[in-house]
């Protein structure tokens, strides 16, 4: 819909634009109701009508067409990053137990998501969460814990000897699941709701797509560490014989490892060019000693197996550099000490 409206002049100081009939039929609009105006970054002006009650969204999977439980906890998954408020399983049969099983641990994950009815032919869920109450750049500080949490796991058990932390890796990892999730839902909610993006913490979708990308790469991250932990736990299994100097290198590279990756989240979460400047040197020193590491692997007999562990840490760095291009991008949306930004 668009029309042409002519602005006016009430009073001494007062601008106004009419509101098209048709628009606020729609929007169940009448006199006195409010608006909240929201400018947008490209100049738009946005209104939102603030007395309108929001449609709960709903997503109902039919369970006998999703193929697989694999795919149905695929479904389930999705519909709740897509931002629906209640998701129902249903079948034209009676769902089977596996089936229900899969579903309810699934939706057990799904945080601020409750099991609200449940029979034989349907699960129905539904979302109680006030999503101003989890701001995406407090999720985003929150998967940087954990993540490195994981990391200080893999790098304590490297000698093969203590691996007892490396079974908590695999349960911090369906933590750092369950907010990717949540962080995708919330940012969902702030470009749909956008009376509550600045309460999330969403300044523009420009904003939200970097999150996003951010997210997916904190996530891909964690895996990468819980298969490191995986195969620390095979290589003592078959009781692999390890080089200490190999292992003190290796030791070296996780910890460099971990400096990056944490300060390329600290550059995300406070843009900053010395913080991104030194997130870069970091990420080129750990990839520099991974290399150095190889080498000396390649010279060392009997410490082959330690190449594959040696890649994660080196995938990990290579994974920061995704997160240090969004941080020079923020750092490029406003004026600091670096960059003048002009308004178009």
């Amino acid at each position: 819909m668009d029309e042409v409206r002519r602005v006016q002049q009430v009073g001494k100081f007062t601008l106004t634009v009419s509101i098209p009939r048709d628009y606020a039929k729609r929007m169940g609009l009448s006199a006195k109701d409010t608006l909240l105006v929201r400018e947008d970054v490209d100049g738009t002006l946005r209104l939102i009508p603030t007395t309108r009650a929001r449609e709960a969204a709903k997503a109902t999977l039919k369970a006998d067409q999703a193929g697989s439980k694999e795919m149905l906890t695929m479904l389930v998954v999705g519909a709740y990053a897509m931002g629906y408020d209640t998701i129902e399983v249903s079948g034209k049969e009676p769902l089977d137990h596996a089936t229900v099983d899969q579903v309810l641990r699934t939706i057990k994950r799904l945080r601020g998501m409750e099991v609200v009815e449940s029979d034989e032919r349907r699960i129905v869920a539904q979302s109680f969460m006030d999503p101003t109450k989890f701001p995406v750049d407090s999720l985003v500080k929150r998967l940087q814990i954990l993540v490195s949490r994981s990391l200080e796991h893999v790098m304590s058990s490297l000698e093969l000897r203590q691996t007892a932390g490396l079974n908590e890796v695999s349960r911090i990892q369906e933590e750092i699941d369950e907010l990717y999730w949540l962080i995708l839902r919330q940012l969902l909610v702030a470009l749909s709701r956008r009376e509550l993006a600045s309460e999330i913490g969403i300044e523009s979708p420009l904003h939200a797509s970097g999150n996003r990308v951010s997210a997916k790469t904190l996530d891909e991250i964690g895996g990468i560490i819980q298969d490191a932990a995986e195969e620390l736990v095979r290589l003592r299994k078959v009781r692999a014989k390890r080089d200490p100097k190999v292992t003190a290198s290796m030791q070296r590279l996780a910890a460099k490892t971990r400096e990056a990756f944490n300060t390329t989240v600290e550059s995300l979460l406070a843009p900053d060019i010395m913080l991104i400047g030194r997130s870069l040197a970091l990420v080129e020193e750990t990839m520099q000693l991974e290399k150095q590491i190889m080498d000396e692997i390649l010279s060392t007999a009997g410490s082959g197996y330690s190449r594959v562990l040696v890649s994660y840490f080196g995938q990990l760095a290579r994974y920061c550099n995704i997160i240090i291009e969004i941080s020079s991008h923020r750092l490029l949306r406003k004026t600091s000490r670096v960059v003048t930004v002009q308004e178009r």
